[in-house]
């Protein structure tokens, strides 16, 4: 989690009387005087949007809010409201409510929560507590549509367009630049579920994931020729893997010997 150090702070974060009253408690009526509230609110708002930007994230918990935005060893008592506030807006939703709205006629939920490890589901969720407990994650809405969109702009504009179907694992190094980590990167693709843009499933215990083609409106099921079209690509690199090796190979004899090595090529 950065800190307020490594981001870009609003010009009155210096002034004390200000932040005093911006690390304070909100006035449980709002009504006594909405532009105070009003005023406070917008401001955490936009400053955890703006950390959230500048790490490249898309969940928030009160934890880690807490420690972020730590000013002269004190830190804002009135997050628990902001988030409670952002979460009634719909501008976040609960990472386990985010994973479960992903529609099960369109995808299973259980295949939907494969992209959420570990799961939190919290006494608070289950119950309907108000309270917002400090580990509990939350996703920003606007901030991960907008990953789910990079992320479909960067797989159509790399090699693997041309394969409707990609592996978690090559989707984790496609993605590195613009996903900070692999939350981040689950977040956006239950997204691009949300969406019809993507499905993802298992295929011997390996998460696989199938985009949405050009042309097409949504992403269409897996079926057996995608998973023949897959087993066959993962043939072919693991072929180029194998000759890459023993070309590799052939070059250290060629080292200890002296002698030439015809090299392998793969035709």
């Amino acid at each position: 989690m950065s800190t307020t150090s490594e981001m870009s702070l609003p010009p009155e974060w210096n002034d004390d009387e200000r932040m005093n009253f911006m690390f304070s408690e909100f006035k449980e009526n709002r009504d006594v005087n909405t532009t105070d509230w009003d005023s406070k609110m917008d401001f955490w708002t936009a400053l955890i949007m703006r950390s959230c930007r500048r790490r490249g994230s898309v969940i928030v918990n009160l934890q880690d809010l807490n420690k972020t935005f730590q000013r002269k060893e004190k830190t804002p008592l009135g997050l628990s409201t902001v988030i409670q506030t952002m979460a009634r807006c719909g501008k976040i939703q609960r990472e386990s409510e985010f994973a479960a709205s992903v529609d099960c006629g369109w995808v299973s939920w259980s295949v939907g929560m494969l992209l959420v490890k570990p799961l939190k589901w919290t006494f608070s969720t289950l119950l309907g507590s108000n309270r917002v407990p400090l580990e509990e994650s939350f996703v920003v809405i606007e901030l991960v549509k907008e990953k789910a969109a990079e992320l479909l702009k960067v797989y159509r504009s790399s090699d693997f367009s041309s394969c409707s179907v990609v592996s978690f694992q090559e989707l984790c190094t496609l993605s590195s630049n613009i996903c900070a980590d692999e939350s981040t990167l689950c977040m956006a693709l239950l997204q691009l579920q949300k969406d019809k843009q993507v499905i993802v499933s298992l295929h011997e215990g390996e998460k696989i994931v199938k985009f949405c083609q050009l042309g097409q409106d949504r992403v269409s099921p897996f079926g057996d020729i995608d998973i023949g079209i897959y087993q066959l690509q993962r043939s072919e690199k693991l072929l180029e893997e194998r000759v890459q090796k023993l070309n590799l190979e052939a070059d250290r004899l060629i080292l200890d010997m002296n002698v030439p090595v015809r090299r392998l090529v793969l035709v």
